[in-house]
């Protein structure tokens, strides 16, 4: 039987106060979870930019959670990433500075204004100049090549873009306040591990010297930040610098092609390391023909052009190349080098940090170095020895009694090196870092030239060995065995320890030293591809560098020769 009227009536009071405690519940819980955004990644951003997004009970996109960049929520398309307390998205195209916000089923954020990068106002940060990038600390403030610092502050950008980072390589002055540093006493960091608006990581380079580093970011730079090189591990000693003009030429002919055709070329420049600077180039690409006039010279200009320069190879693009053409992109480099020697500290020697990227490469096997097929060669030649700066000189005496110089040796096989004997110095070189890297020594090749006094190049394959704390330590097992004997003298006058110490050997001097004559185009390999598709890649025969890409044909070129001389010196100072 039902209950009467009575008992309802009696129990309405506690079933109406009940349900009202439930709604009440229902609304508070509801409310706790509205979404919440506490940060963006950045104040301002231009379209296309990512943008994340931090806060809470962003809920789930799929449960309906949606994201608003001004006035309209994002497509599927525009979201990159969602969770309950991160989104990734791209930023659609706006006007000026606009609301970010989160709706879920719970209720509608606070909006967070986010800006147009192009038409928001810079703001000052910190007590630096307005809109510069502002650096508050390095960590760690003290280090060796290699060293991995971040450097923490505001304004560096959500992205690399343009931006740089300078460390000090040869600037006595350290410039302080808004002084604008002389960038060409500074290095440019190549590889950023990290950039972010508030921290940006990269590793010290090799050169790097005391003194100031900054971050530039458009046409501003941010404050100085000052950093101590450490030289516990060793140190260079640098001396007797020449600056080299030189002429640097490739060109196509023998060309068999019809119409609808394009040859892509990639041009390395000189690679800055030990002892070596940056190159400059000072002359436009030229092409040349036999017999123009200058009308005919204009008319053939258009059909060479410079696409952009990418980890030091300058990328060209030729057109429409005619049978019994004959065309030849010529420019003049310029780089300063350096007599350099390494004075190692073997007793303060850490072990290399596995980390650094440099380092895996340069322990790897490749198409030129095979430290798979020496292992048991070097297993034996480096025995018991733990010490890098140790396994380096015993694999490095090691290839100097085994090979005698040939200038046109039978094999280019590296472990065929090691039963026939002869090597010319690109066998000396793939065979002493094949060595290295199976003992465990990070090593890598060095390609390209060797100067001598009359005005003559030749090409020429050395190696680096890195050392921790004191970075890519030069040698050059065919110099140190005695080849220039062999050729026109091509290196400085006996190189001394220094002016109180007596006059080292070959052998000694190019273990950790190098003279002012050898300039270097490529250290292990330009890590560049190809990127044209359908297309057809190839390698010249003669090169003087290793990298990735060196020519690509595409349509209707079919064949072609191509020559790659070595740069020859036209000027020295």
């Amino acid at each position: 039987m039902g209950l009467s009227v009575k008992a309802i009536l009696r129990w309405l009071p506690a079933i109406l106060f009940g349900a009202a405690l439930a709604v009440f519940f229902i609304l508070f819980f509801r409310y706790q979870r509205k979404p919440v955004i506490r940060e963006l990644d950045r104040i301002s951003a231009s379209s296309g930019d990512k943008l994340e997004i931090l806060g809470e009970h962003f809920g789930n996109e799929s449960d309906g959670s949606k994201l608003f960049i001004g006035s309209h929520a994002l497509t599927s398309t525009g979201l990159l990433e969602w969770s309950d307390n991160r989104i990734l998205a791209r930023v659609p195209r706006n006007d000026g500075a606009i609301l970010v916000k989160v709706k879920t089923r719970s209720g509608l954020s606070e909006g967070v204004v986010l800006g147009d990068a192009n038409r928001f106002p810079r703001v000052e940060y910190g007590s630096w100049l307005p809109g510069a990038p502002y650096v508050e600390y390095a960590e760690p403030q003290e280090g060796a090549a290699g060293t991995l610092v971040t450097l923490r502050g505001e304004g560096f950008g959500g992205r690399r873009g343009g931006g740089a980072i300078l460390v000090n390589r040869s600037d006595p002055d350290a410039p302080v306040g808004s002084e604008p540093p002389d960038v060409g006493k500074y290095l440019e960091i190549q590889s950023v591990e990290r950039w972010a608006d508030d921290a940006v990581s990269f590793r010290i380079p090799e050169n790097a010297a005391t003194g100031n580093i900054y971050i530039r970011k458009g046409g501003s730079f941010s404050n100085p930040v000052s950093f101590d090189i450490t030289d516990e591990a060793g140190f260079f000693i640098k001396d007797n610098p020449v600056t080299w003009s030189l002429r640097q030429e490739v060109s196509v002919r023998r060309i068999g092609s019809f119409p609808g055709n394009t040859l892509y070329m990639y041009i390395p420049i000189p690679e800055a390391g030990a002892g070596q600077g940056e190159a400059l180039v000072l002359e436009s690409p030229e092409l040349s023909g036999p017999n123009m006039s200058a009308g005919e010279w204009n008319e053939k200009e258009k059909d060479v052009e410079f696409i952009h320069e990418t980890d030091g190879l300058s990328l060209y693009r030729l057109e429409e190349l005619k049978p019994e053409e004959i065309r030849t992109i010529s420019r003049q480099l310029v780089v300063t080098v350096d007599r350099v020697r390494a004075s190692v500290n073997i007793d303060a020697l850490e072990p290399y940090d596995p980390s650094n990227p440099d380092i895996a490469a340069a322990l790897a096997s490749d198409s030129q170095i095979k430290p798979e097929t020496v292992a048991r060669v070097a297993s034996r030649v480096v025995g018991n020895i733990r010490n890098d700066w140790l396994k380096s000189r015993a694999v490095y005496d090691y290839v100097a009694a085994l090979l005698d110089w040939s200038d046109d040796p039978p094999t280019r096989v590296v472990s065929d090196y090691i039963s026939s004997k002869l090597a010319d110095s690109e066998g000396y070189s793939f065979l002493f870092c094949s060595l290295a890297r199976a003992a465990g020594v990070p090593s890598r090749p060095v390609g390209g030239c060797l100067m001598d006094a009359e005005g003559n190049s030749r090409k020429w394959w050395w190696a680096e060995v890195w050392i921790e704390g004191l970075g890519w330590v030069p040698v050059d097992p065919a110099l140190g065995d005695g080849a220039a004997e062999n050729f026109a003298k091509s290196h400085d006058e006996a190189p001394e320890v220094s002016e109180e110490t007596e006059i080292q050997s070959p052998a000694d001097f190019y273990f950790g030293g190098l003279d002012n004559h050898h300039i270097a185009f490529s250290r292990g390999i330009r890590s560049s591809g190809p990127t044209q598709p359908s297309s057809r890649p190839a390698i010249p025969s003669d090169h003087y560098s290793l990298q990735g890409a060196y020519e690509e044909a595409t349509g209707n070129l079919m064949s072609y020769e191509s020559l790659w001389p070595v740069p020859r010196p036209t000027a020295v100072y």
